[in-house]
């Protein structure tokens, strides 16, 4: 008799168990479906995100842009360091060093963020970074997400994520012409 009521009350669990496990997976992880991997496609769309929830327009991918983000982030890590300005470089010169010749331009940088939204929201709660991330000027976007070592203020090192993400708008056409126009004849006088 034992037997069957242990079958009796099984069958009747498994509808809870079913239920039980449905919230879980629908309500219980709800923060870590929220919770992508650091890579250039999640970073720029949650960018993105942020932008059209503002009202501004997304910001398109640039290749140079991105090819500055990365000689950035493989300097930082090369080198050891975790700034916009050292070793006598700017964000501007990885910037026309990789051809992108701007008329607006910026530069957020993260490091030791475990997903892309945590990244995201740093910058947004961060006046100076959130001002490049909702800037208008801006039409580009480059990001390099590269692993490597670093060393910390505690002089530990661990291997850590560092995020390079390079904003900007292109010079028009014509103002690139006029320049090149004035650099010529400069040459003659």
């Amino acid at each position: 008799m034992s037997q069957i009521v242990s079958k009796k009350s099984i069958k009747t669990m498994i509808p809870s168990v079913v239920i039980a496990l449905v919230f879980a997976l629908c309500f219980g992880f709800a923060e870590s479906a929220k919770a992508s991997a650091i890579t250039k496609q999640n970073l720029t769309y949650l960018v993105n995100q942020a932008r059209i929830e503002n009202g501004l327009q997304p910001l398109k991918s640039d290749a140079h842009l991105t090819m500055a983000a990365t000689l950035k982030s493989k300097d930082m890590i090369q080198r050891d360091y975790f700034e916009h300005y050292a070793f006598g470089l700017t964000p501007w010169n990885f910037m026309n060093y990789s051809g992108y010749d701007y008329m607006y331009a910026g530069e957020n940088l993260a490091i030791n963020f475990d997903t892309a939204e945590g990244t995201v929201a740093a910058w947004l709660d961060s006046p100076s970074h959130r001002a490049n991330l909702l800037n208008e000027d801006y039409e580009d976007i480059g990001i390099s997400v590269e692993k490597g070592e670093f060393t910390n203020a505690d002089g530990k090192t661990e291997e850590t994520i560092v995020v390079t993400n390079m904003f900007g708008r292109k010079k028009p056409i014509i103002v690139e012409v006029f320049n090149n126009l004035l650099e010529a004849i400069s040459r003659i006088f």
